[in-house]
């Protein structure tokens, strides 16, 4: 069995040092890795292209070449569809002769119902971080009906200025969209964990060392700021509901004070988004704050409200780094890193890789109502992203050059999702549902959610997977950092095992039907890797298949095959 993983391994990833990342996880599976100016009448991925190419020449920087159509086909589909093609996906795509076949693919994608369900998980992991409430279900919103939510919001193409609105403003009544609060909830409202998390999620700005003084490394962050973006949140409050959830109170009074432990100097401050003017309270009678007074069973609902207050305020263009800090958000989720990196410390010392690029994507939301499926679209169609990740000759371009495409680590999601798609369970399992009967519903229900509802029988034997390949809650899950953990997961896991049973539909059962080796070696490798295996990879495996001495002798081998690629770095990461 070793001896099949040593050998199957891809050959572009043979000996290929800038896979350095994944040393931790070979050395625990015994494996070796291998293998012209812009200007506003261009299209905007014709700008970009034309900025980043334009520092590249002043680096003296050799960008990679375009990527190949398997390179492509199998990058666009884990970046809008969170999951690899099928088999069938990868050979049409790459049998299609027309040009503009990248163009299509991104619009097919970006309009297809798997496009909101993995929107939804991104940004699920994005604005949570994997955090539950300390109260546990009690006190939170449903799971599924947050991943309606934000499905909805990614099928309809929602504007990010109306979701951060729906995120903040909301305290968790509205039937439609009261689902958005679980945003406070799993911070258990904790108002200086949420005022941290607004700045960095939002704004991109982490002003967690200046809520005792002046951060002395970031002359930006100051004080006043992080109480500023305090007062609108301070007066808010959990309100568990019986017998499972929560809703958010707030208060109508409270004066929010701070005092610097460098200086000892005090103050106090009315709401202030940072860079912003002070928002006083509107004067009201006294005994006419409230709507609904708090109380031992009411939730205070005040006449005017700081934290809807914050929601209409922040998601403006005119607010300083909210539409910045999208469109850093969105470029380093299809590229990799941010044009600001970290994401969350955007401040004078740390200024953007490409500045007028930034400028270009930020302006460019601006005017198009913060578009995200738009920009996604524009960065995927751009040379910048459809680069190789081969390295050019020479030395390696540094990260921030966006010269190469990056080598990423699939998400827990990708990951998962993938692994099913490669042994054929995702495919069987629709085939069984289409077998059934229609229901007479289904005609009216949203292309996402039934999407979702066939999918949803598959995640609970996957969870442990997913659960492994997670990063601890509360933390950004930025760069990939693989672990022993998740390489004995690999090896050792009985829930893995079983997606390489040959059942009815699956990749193993397909691989079984056929009796000549290079069908069946060309389906196993369009099925894991998204593309035809080379002259090396066809002939090693050709000759393991053929020294099997009997059909059972030879399923263990293609079985070993097939479990070799989906733990090979090529299946691993996004490149």
């Amino acid at each position: 069995m070793n001896g099949i993983l040593l050998t199957h391994l891809p050959r572009r990833w043979r000996n290929r040092d800038k896979i350095a990342c994944l040393v931790v996880l070979g050395l625990a599976l015994g494996q070796t890795s291998r293998g012209e100016g812009p200007t506003e009448s261009r299209p905007l991925h014709e700008r970009i292209d034309a900025l980043v190419s334009r520092q590249l020449e002043s680096r003296k920087l050799i960008p990679a070449k375009l990527s190949s159509d398997a390179e492509f086909v199998r990058r666009v589909y884990l970046d809008l569809s969170g999951v690899i093609p099928t088999a069938q996906e990868a050979r049409t795509f790459l049998d299609d002769p027309a040009p503009d076949k990248r163009a299509r693919l991104i619009d097919t994608l970006l309009t297809a119902p798997g496009y909101a369900l993995h929107m939804a998980r991104v940004f699920d992991v994005m604005l949570l971080e994997r955090r539950v409430p300390a109260g546990g279900t009690a006190v939170d919103v449903p799971l599924p009906a947050w991943r309606d939510y934000l499905s909805e919001a990614f099928a309809e193409n929602r504007p990010w200025d109306v979701m951060t609105r729906e995120l903040l403003g909301g305290d968790g009544s509205d039937s439609d969209r009261g689902a958005a609060v679980r945003f406070y909830l799993t911070r258990d409202v904790n108002a200086h964990q949420l005022t941290r998390d607004v700045g960095r999620l939002f704004l991109g700005i982490d002003l967690q060392c200046a809520q005792c003084h002046d951060d002395p490394r970031f002359k930006d962050y100051r004080q006043e700021d992080y109480f500023g973006l305090y007062a609108f949140l301070e007066r808010s409050k959990l309100f568990p509901v019986k017998p499972k959830g929560a809703l958010l109170g707030e208060l109508a009074v409270g004066t929010t004070k701070f005092t610097s432990v460098f200086t000892a100097k005090s103050g106090e401050t009315y709401p202030r988004l940072p860079g912003g003017a002070l928002l006083a309270d509107p004067q009201l009678e006294k005994d006419r704050e409230y709507r609904v007074k708090p109380g031992p069973k009411e939730r205070g609902i005040p006449v005017y409200s700081r934290r809807v207050a914050l929601s209409e305020h922040l998601p403006r263009k005119e607010t300083p780094g909210f539409t910045r800090n999208l469109a850093n958000r969105l470029w380093a989720l299809m590229l990799g890193r941010g044009i600001i990196q970290p994401l969350d410390l955007s401040h004078a010392g740390n200024p953007p890789s490409h500045p007028e690029l930034l400028a270009e994507l930020e302006a460019w939301l601006a005017a198009h109502h913060h578009d995200i499926r738009g920009l996604l679209r524009e960065i995927t169609l751009s040379r910048t992203y459809q680069r190789s990740s081969e390295l050019p000759d020479g030395s390696p371009p540094p990260p921030d050059a966006f010269a190469v495409a990056p080598l990423r680590g699939l998400t827990a999601e990708q990951f998962r999702w993938s692994l099913l798609q490669a042994t054929g369970r995702i495919e069987a399992h629709l085939a069984t549902l289409d077998a059934q009967p229609k229901k007479a519903s289904a005609a009216e229900t949203p292309a996402w959610k039934q999407l979702a509802d066939r999918l949803e029988p598959l995640e609970r034997p996957s969870a442990a997977l997913l659960a492994a390949f997670s990063g601890l809650p509360g933390q950004p899950e930025e760069g990939f950092q693989p672990t022993v953990d998740q390489a004995l997961h690999l090896l050792n896991s009985e829930k893995l095992l079983p997606l390489l049973k040959a059942d009815p539909g699956t990749l193993l059962h397909r691989l079984s039907t056929m009796e000549q080796p290079e069908p069946l070696i060309g389906e196993l490798y369009f099925s894991v890797l998204s593309r035809p295996p080379d002259a090396e990879e066809m002939s090693e495996a050709s000759q393991q298949i053929a020294a099997a001495g009997s059909p059972e002798e030879r399923n263990v081998v293609v079985k070993a095959l097939s479990w070799g690629l989906l733990l090979s770095a090529e299946f691993r990461l996004n490149h």
